[in-house]
């Protein structure tokens, strides 16, 4: 085995190398002139993603990346007009003279608008791609999070959950599960970094501050071979540079937390510092059976950007951390007290060389401690880490037919600890390390005009759990626009994953789910992913996109918690299969947006015995409508409504007495007796439908030097009794969030 990785190490370097050599050595003959440059907000520097560049006469274009640079290759020399728009920006023409031969420079600055929609053309909502081939993408950007009606706190995973296709199990949780997977099978990256514990306050909202981002790129599935480890979606979250033409200073004051930022230039680049801190849970003390809620937390990021071309042309350096702790602490010592840390860092250099080549080389580290502190309490103490190490090569080649080839490596090393006590008081340890080393490619088909194929292999050659050395993961997404109004997509995907957190269905609000490497005897779970669908523009304004997939899961590892005897297996494995269809409507029209997605789905899982169940997260219908209005004056209305069928639960059919032997040493001493519950089939029943409504509205407004932003928001305004469980030993019914008003108020200098 290790010779086998050696040898993949060595066949996977001498491929990159002989591919790098022959794109800087030699380029493609040039055909007609090349324009490359990059996007910008014109008030504070801000690159600008996915605006869209385009050649109106030539039908040729190319949305801004992640770090807001575009490249077009194969242009007829002469002028030509380009046309750049982005939701959000007045759309600008520019008259560029492209020569025979020659890299035209274009540095764009767009000027921030009104979300009013008549003045944003109809290349803002359509890629400038004809032949685009992102399946399963949805870009969101931060005007769409601000949109969302804040609640208690404003949350980019409530952004998701809105999502077709995105489904959770109740207000007081931002975990999802996307297309019946797990929510442990969904990868979350800040800035291509792992984020393990993305979650505060018992998981109510997530650790990353919507101030801080810049636009999130969401994969429900037919995500490419760049991204792995993960098998049902991937969120990657982009932040903010910082302003680069002046000192910025905002802080905001809402219900449960104040945050602040500070951003401004540097000598050749920009910085941004922002942080969180709590201060009063008792908004949430109505949920929490009448107690205050006992959670404190905070998080902490910083980014730092140098990019001076006087050092280095078309290239960017940056910096970046990110912190946060949450601390549960109960007044009553006869519950459990919990604290849980991420740490992140990344150093990142993108550059963009001569030839149409960049690249990005990313190295960082991603730490996770959980830890579990009984008190008083009957439970044992526990705690868990996650120590993760990536260095990242990623480059991308444009060719004069356009199309793109997307090569990597990834080399990643983790380890996990997990530490527990058993019945009689002895610690034990479960601690695991792995070397993971992972190739892929990717070609992109953009050469013909109404068809576009992406073609992608991601390569296992040494994997962390070690069973499995040289593991295949294919994707394909095809295109086709047979008019110019429809766009017709479908994909194909295999994905695994070596890594599971260890956690009971059966818990409602489940805080500590240790991370860990599943055990050298268990093969990787593995996902096959097919998704069908299209896209029809039926006015500049109204877009409808309908999407169907089959998923199915193989080797899901789930802890035992049915281990009675020290031969039972500490895992299982489990099966599972998803299927469905999803629909979203997109209407824009002056001062107004409208968005509307339903999903229709099923999802299943098989255990280890063949029985066949539906998991507790299985949403059959789910009808979500978000809707935004600018009233002028700086006011603006959103609302939100939910309505979803109701989610499984398992009936109690009765109990009995269980004889408590913990921490019992004299069989005199066994005379303690713990109530148990039987349970019926897993998740037979289920919860009466559930449906909520919640507004917001802003106010923005200046008062001196400063400016002030004013958010009202009321969650669940008809108060609506949805619910959340009910109580095993009282059989009392517990209802999710009532109606909750909040408020904010945001200040900028």
């Amino acid at each position: 085995m290790q010779k086998l990785s050696k040898l993949s190490v060595i066949l996977l370097s001498a491929l990159l190398f002989i591919a790098s050599s022959k794109i800087f050595a030699s380029a493609d003959p040039l055909v007609g002139g090349k324009l490359r440059g990059i996007v910008t907000d014109t008030t504070n520097g801000e690159a600008i993603q996915y605006a869209n560049i385009y050649i109106k006469n030539l039908r040729l274009g190319s949305p801004t990346d992640s770090k807001g640079y575009f490249f077009i290759p194969s242009i007829p020399p002469g002028n030509h007009v380009i046309t750049v728009s982005c939701i959000g920006y007045r759309t600008k023409e520019i008259l560029a003279e492209i020569k025979e031969g020659q890299i035209t420079q274009l540095n764009i600055q767009l000027i921030p608008s009104s979300i009013r929609l008549e003045e944003v053309s109809v290349i803002g909502n359509k890629s400038a791609r004809e032949n685009e081939i992102d399946v399963g993408l949805q870009k969101i950007s931060i005007k769409e999070i601000q949109m969302m009606p804040t609640g208690v706190e404003a949350d980019i995973f409530k952004v998701l959950q809105s999502s077709p296709g995105v489904s959770s199990t109740g207000d007081v949780t931002s975990r999802y599960f996307v297309r019946g997977g797990n929510s442990n099978q969904n990868l979350v990256l800040l800035n291509g970094v792992t984020v393990y514990y993305p979650f505060h306050a018992l998981g109510i909202y997530s650790t990353i501050d919507p101030e801080m981002i810049s636009g999130m790129e969401f994969y429900k599935g037919g995500f490419g071979p760049e991204f792995g480890g993960r098998l049902s979606s991937v969120l990657n979250v982009l932040t903010r540079d910082g302003n680069k033409n002046s000192l910025h200073a905002a802080g905001t004051a809402g219900l449960l937390s104040g945050k602040a930022s500070v951003e401004g230039p540097i000598h050749g680049g920009s910085f941004l510092v922002t942080g969180r801190k709590s201060y009063y849970a008792k908004a949430l003390k109505k949920f929490l059976n009448d107690q205050e809620a006992p959670f404190d937390f905070y998080d902490l990021s910083f980014k730092v950007n140098y990019a001076n071309p006087e050092l280095l042309y078309n290239g960017k350096f940056t910096a970046h951390g990110f912190f946060s702790q949450d601390m549960v602490k109960n007044d009553d010592p006869f519950k459990e007290d919990y604290s849980i840390k991420n740490r992140l860092f990344g150093l990142n250099w993108y550059q963009i060389w001569a030839s149409p080549l960049f690249s990005e080389i990313t190295l960082s580290s991603s730490n996770f401690e959980a830890e579990v502190m009984p008190n008083l309490s009957q439970s044992k103490p526990r705690s868990n880490f996650v120590h993760d190490i990536t260095s990242q090569w990623n480059f991308t080649y444009i060719y004069d037919s356009r199309d793109e080839l997307n090569f990597g490596i990834e080399n990643k090393f983790i380890s996990t600890g997990l530490k527990m006590q058993n019945l009689y008081g002895k610690n034990i340890s479960f601690d695991q390390s792995g070397y993971g080393l992972t190739g892929f490619a990717n070609y992109k088909f953009y050469r013909y005009e109404n068809i576009g194929f992406n073609l992608g292999m991601r390569v296992n050659f040494a994997t962390i759990s070690e069973l499995r050395p040289f593991l295949l993961e294919p994707r394909i997404n095809v295109t086709y626009k047979p008019i110019p109004t429809l766009s017709l997509k479908a994909g194909l995907g295999r994905y695994s994953q070596e890594m599971v957190t260890l956690s009971n269905e059966n818990d409602l609000i489940s805080i500590f789910e240790p991370w860990t490497i599943i055990q050298p005897s268990i093969a990787a779970s593995e996902a096959t992913q097919f998704t069908l669908g299209l896209s029809y523009y039926l006015t500049e304004n109204f877009t409808v996109d309908l999407e169907g997939y089959y998923k199915y899961l193989t080797n899901l590892s789930e802890a035992n918690y049915n281990k009675y005897f020290v031969t039972d297996p500490d895992y299982i494995n489990v099966k599972g299969e998803a299927y469905g269809i999803e629909s979203l409507i997109k209407m824009q029209t002056s001062g107004m947006y409208v968005k509307a997605g339903y999903s229709l789905s099923w999802s299943f899982k098989i255990d280890s015995k063949g029985v066949r169940y539906v998991p507790k997260y299985d949403l059959r219908h789910s009808l979500n409508i978000l809707t935004g209005y600018d009233l002028g004056r700086g006011f603006e209305l959103n609302a939100t409504w939910f309505l979803n069928s109701g989610l499984p639960f398992s009936p109690i059919t009765g109990f009995y007495d269980r004889l408590q032997i913990d921490n019992v040493w004299n069989v005199q001493d066994l005379t303690s007796f713990k109530g148990s519950t039987i349970w019926d089939r897993r998740n037979l029943e289920r919860l009466t439908v559930y449906h909520r409504l919640d507004i917001g509205m802003s106010k923005k407004f200046s008062f001196g030097f400063a400016q002030f932003t004013l958010d009202a928001s009321i969650m669940n305004v008809y108060n609506r009794k949805n619910i959340f469980y009910f109580d095993k030993n009282t059989g009392k019914q517990v209802n999710m969030l009532p109606f909750l008003p909040s408020v904010s108020l945001k200040v900028e200098l």
